[in-house]
């Protein structure tokens, strides 16, 4: 089964590539999407996506997104329905509800949030009625502890209180933003909601 992994703000698709990597263990194929996450906003990127899985008819497919990549997937849920019906969807580190890092960020200089604000770090985000695995960082280290404006717990970036989903089954690692990407406990959890659309409860596993 193909996987579209999403990265976030001010990266690029390498980030995804370790979690790609140990997800191909396990037997999926990871595809990559790689967008300007600053020049547009994440309902663009929905649709530049979108374009993307119809042109090389890569659905039904799943989906696996870092922080303001999981918001693109919001949009993309609403204006394409078809492409994320069935799908199973994983986000780690999302901040579904708003940025309180971004917005400090903005203040100060604006052009590294860029066109991501609108409709995506600003909390502007189609609602989502399926659920959705989401993933949540509890180590916090990162730019946002030093800018003092994140809630406790948080991944150093993203507060935990951020991360809520609506309908979503929320999993708590305690691992930083970035971490996030790198942790195998992360990935080994990834997967298995991909294939069985729960978290193994019953007992942390780790890929070989």
């Amino acid at each position: 089964m193909n996987v579209i992994l999403l990265h976030g703000l001010l990266m690029n698709d390498w980030a995804m590539r370790p979690l790609g990597k140990l997800l191909e263990k396990q037997g999926f194929t990871p595809v990559y999407f790689r967008y300007a996450t600053t020049r547009a906003n994440p309902r663009e990127h929905a649709r530049a996506l979108a374009q993307r899985l119809l042109r090389h008819q890569l659905a039904p497919c799943h989906f696996v997104a870092h922080s303001l990549g999981g918001l693109v997937l919001r949009h993309l849920a609403e204006i394409y329905p078809d492409l994320t019906d069935g799908a199973r969807v994983v986000t780690l580190g999302t901040p579904h509800g708003g940025s309180a890092t971004a917005a400090a960020v903005r203040r100060y200089c604006p052009a590294l949030v860029g066109r991501a604000w609108d409709w995506g770090l600003d909390g502007r985000v189609p609602p989502r009625a399926r659920a959705w695995g989401n993933i949540a960082g509890t180590a916090g280290w990162g730019a946002g502890r030093w800018l003092g404006v994140l809630a406790q717990p948080n991944d150093g970036t993203v507060a935990v209180a951020e991360t809520a989903l609506s309908g979503s089954l929320p999993l708590h690692l305690p691992c930083s933003h970035t971490g996030l990407l790198l942790d195998r406990e992360a990935a080994a959890q990834t997967a298995h909601f991909l294939r069985y659309g729960q978290w193994d409860l019953h007992g942390y596993h780790r890929l070989k």
